[in-house]
């Protein structure tokens, strides 16, 4: 199973196996390591960190970004609406 999240400054997927679950589960390292895929929203490199929803361009780009993320929630979930 895989769980998509969206964060204020990214997205990220976690992919949550067994070993993760039996980790969590017993308040210990799992097994194995858990890679995180993330994606960050950036205008370029001459952009400030804090510098965010008030640029008219900023906001179209995490809105186009926030639609596909909604995309990749609909195709993760699937499987798991009744």
């Amino acid at each position: 199973m895989t769980i998509p999240c969206i964060t204020m400054i990214s997205t990220r997927t976690v992919p949550i196996t067994k070993a993760l679950s039996n980790g969590v589960a017993t308040g210990q390292y799992a097994e194995a390591q858990t890679t995180v895929v993330k994606c960050v929203t950036s205008l370029g490199h001459n952009r400030r960190v804090n510098e965010g929803m008030e640029t008219l361009e900023y906001r179209r780009v995490a809105f186009e970004r926030f639609l596909a993320f909604k995309a990749l929630v609909k195709e993760y979930w699937q499987t798991f609406i009744v």
